[in-house]
């Protein structure tokens, strides 16, 4: 039961393309999830497939990112308070660069092991954490009446990056390297 002055106020959702902070935080989003999924996609390849893992060894090397990620998330309340949305997307986008490196280090001079791939995907999981935790309300901060539309597009924009680019990554890199992570 809106009054009927307000009916007519109504904001375009242009703006929400229009907004830096929306492409900022959609496109760091989508990096920490991208991570994420491309991880997923080449993980049992690389361990299993490469570094001759059995399906049990596989699970427990691979859970213990998971595991990371749960114990990095309790800590989610303090860190936002003591860096604020900013400071945790710029903390998390730097973990993701240092996983990265720490990846393609593994690659370059190591084989496929815990130490070359999983090790390396903790850091990028603390940095994914600290990025996902706080980048809707990034995105979505200057948008409160139209926060339904802003929503939306926040979600449609970060799934098509990260279907569009992780699937290019996995299928265009070797996936049964950590190349397509990195």
């Amino acid at each position: 039961t809106r009054p009927l002055d307000q009916v007519k106020t109504r904001r375009s959702v242009l703006p929400i393309f229009a907004s830096p902070a929306f492409w900022v935080y959609t496109v760091g989003f989508s990096a920490g999830m991208g991570t994420f999924f491309v991880f997923f996609s080449t993980a049992p390849r690389v361990l299993i497939g490469q570094a001759e893992y059995s399906e049990i060894g596989f699970s427990f090397a691979f859970a213990t990112v998971g595991l990371v990620m749960i114990v990095t998330t309790r800590f989610a309340k303090s860190f936002v308070a003591r860096w604020g949305i900013a400071g945790c997307v710029a903390r998390g986008m730097a973990l993701l660069v240092c996983g990265a490196v720490l990846l393609g280090i593994g690659e370059l001079y190591g084989s496929p092991s815990f130490l070359t791939f999983i090790l390396p995907m903790w850091v990028v999981a603390v940095g994914i954490v600290f990025t996902v935790s706080v980048t809707a309300n990034g995105a979505l901060a200057e948008f409160d009446d139209i926060a339904g539309s802003a929503v939306a597009f926040y979600f449609c924009v970060q799934s098509l990056i990260v279907s569009i680019v992780g699937t290019l990554a996995v299928a265009l890199l070797n996936g049964d390297t950590a190349w397509p992570v990195i």
